[in-house]
């Protein structure tokens, strides 16, 4: 009996050496000395331990250990981690006074993690998110020029996608679907393309419209046929007029298809002649006067 209540005093006390109280004192004084010598691992685990372990920890503490284990994430090249780190800290913290740096860390983790240009944007857009709410939340911030770098480089990026999604159309011969997006990297992204360049392949694209809609007019064209046939041989009043709407249907499917197929060449034509007027000096400028003779030979 007494070796048993030795062997469980033993295991009380071991237990209650194991479930040591963490005093915030120490592991946050041990976790900043470590930072700041630049022994970034051993920092990190005494910041965890000050966040998830240590009692009488502060709002302040807690602000301050995020903080600093979010920084160790982003110099150590660990963006998914910074990320993580860095939207728990505007979650817990939005009026903290660091949060104009954090949002340029998480703009900058974001562009750093972002995939190519041809693959999904969703980082790229998310570095925009937060580098504009710099701008327009923290104006006199001094992250503000270092927002709008990002901001520049977020949007080129956004620019080459929609290019490549262009080429990719016109390399498919749906041109009339790649003047769209060469159209809307036009407008949309002036400061991130060659103006004349994307010009001329909206031009390029829009006179070749028709390329794409050929066998799809072809289509129509036989449908309409067979249905003229049909109409001319049925008799029953009914079942005659439901072949003619159906025919008018058709019918209006195809001029549509070919009002667009004259409209993007006489739109074409106009691109074309503003380029070679504006943009004396591009290396465009043969391809351009040449397509525009066709198109004008053409008619």
């Amino acid at each position: 009996m007494k070796r048993i209540l030795i062997l469980l005093f033993a295991g009380i006390l071991l237990f209650s050496c194991a479930e040591k109280t963490i005093k915030k004192e120490e592991v946050m004084s041990e976790a900043l000395r470590l930072y700041q010598k630049g022994e970034y691992d051993d920092a990190k685990e005494y910041f965890k331990k000050a966040i998830y372990k240590a009692e009488n920890m502060t709002t302040t503490d807690i602000m301050k250990a995020r903080y600093y284990l979010g920084n160790i994430y982003y110099m150590e090249e660990n963006y998914v981690d910074a990320i993580v780190e860095f939207e728990e800290f505007l979650s817990l913290f939005p009026t903290a006074p660091q949060v104009p740096e954090i949002l340029y860390k998480l703009a900058d983790s974001y562009m750093k993690i972002s995939p190519s240009p041809d693959r999904d944007l969703t980082y790229i857009r998310k570095a925009i998110e937060k580098a504009e709410e710099i701008i327009d939340s923290y104006p006199d911030s001094v992250y503000v020029s270092k927002a709008k770098k990002i901001i520049e480089k977020a949007r080129k990026i956004e620019a080459t996608h929609i290019i490549e999604i262009a080429d990719l159309y016109e390399h498919l011969g749906k041109y009339y679907s790649a003047a769209l997006y060469y159209n809307l990297v036009y407008d949309d992204y002036p400061d991130q393309i060659e103006k004349d360049f994307i010009e001329y392949k909206i031009a390029y694209n829009l006179s070749n419209a028709g390329k794409q809609y050929e066998e799809e007019i072809d289509q129509y064209t036989e449908k309409i046929k067979k249905l003229e046939k049909k109409i001319n041989e049925e008799k029953d009043i009914e079942k005659k007029n439901v072949l003619i709407n159906r025919k008018k249907l058709l019918e209006d499917h195809l001029n549509r298809l070919k009002d667009r197929i004259q409209k993007s060449k006489k739109r074409a034509v106009a691109i074309l002649k503003h380029a070679v007027e504006n943009y004396p000096s591009s290396k465009h400028k043969k391809e351009m006067e040449d397509l525009l003779k066709k198109l004008q030979k053409e008619g």
